[in-house]
């Protein structure tokens, strides 16, 4: 009697450590480590880098823009006092984005071309003006959207990435205009917006 007791609690007992030791493991296995902790933490902090990083990138071309359009036309003035100016342009020369500011008065035609980057000038030109642009009229600035703006509004339009930008005055209609050049691979769209209404007035795609 006294024997079949002793078993009984024996086996008791070893169901009891049996059951304690399946527990603890299947806990083990649920909870995470300190290492894979860190691991997780260190791939959230990468994936959020890279979309980061994705989302805030822009050409490297583009990124030598460093002198605002306010910047150029003071150096332009600088250059030629108490001018008008016609139009403003934007473009790779080169590997390096260069403005070119033209202007004129009643005599003279005018042009100087700045470094976006550096803002240093490059060149500066004046010719006698032709008789048929006696009558030219001057760019209107005042209230013109900006061109990021005129950037964002083209690349709504056409996709791929903006390289050269125009802001100049239509002899015809009086009105000011962006003329915005996307880039997609050999695919080229002009996009012509109104400077001041910000509508899109003409696509032209040049494959």
């Amino acid at each position: 009697m006294k024997i079949t007791k002793i078993t009984a609690a024996l086996l008791l007992g070893a169901t009891f450590l049996t059951w304690t030791f399946a527990c603890s493991k299947s806990s083990d296995s649920s909870t995470p480590t300190t290492s894979q902790k860190s691991t997780v933490s260190s791939s959230k902090e990468t994936s959020t880098k890279e979309s980061s990083s994705s989302t805030h990138s822009e050409p490297k071309q583009t990124a030598q823009i460093k002198v605002t359009q306010q910047e150029a036309i003071d150096k332009f003035n600088n250059q030629f006092k108490d001018k008008q100016i016609k139009s403003i342009d934007l473009s790779l020369e080169g590997k390096q984005y260069v403005y070119e500011i033209e202007g004129f008065d009643s005599n003279n035609d005018y042009s100087v071309d700045i470094n976006a980057e550096t803002g240093a000038v490059s060149h500066v030109h004046s010719e006698k003006l032709d008789r048929d642009d006696r009558n030219q009229k001057a760019l209107d600035l005042s209230g013109v959207i900006s061109r990021d703006e005129a950037n964002r509004i083209a690349q709504e339009h056409a996709k791929g990435t903006s390289e050269e930008w125009k802001l100049e005055r239509d002899d015809t209609s009086g009105k000011t205009y962006w003329e915005v050049k996307v880039k997609n691979g050999h695919q080229e769209t002009e996009i012509k917006i109104d400077a001041h209404s910000k509508a899109v007035v003409s696509t032209e795609h040049d494959d």
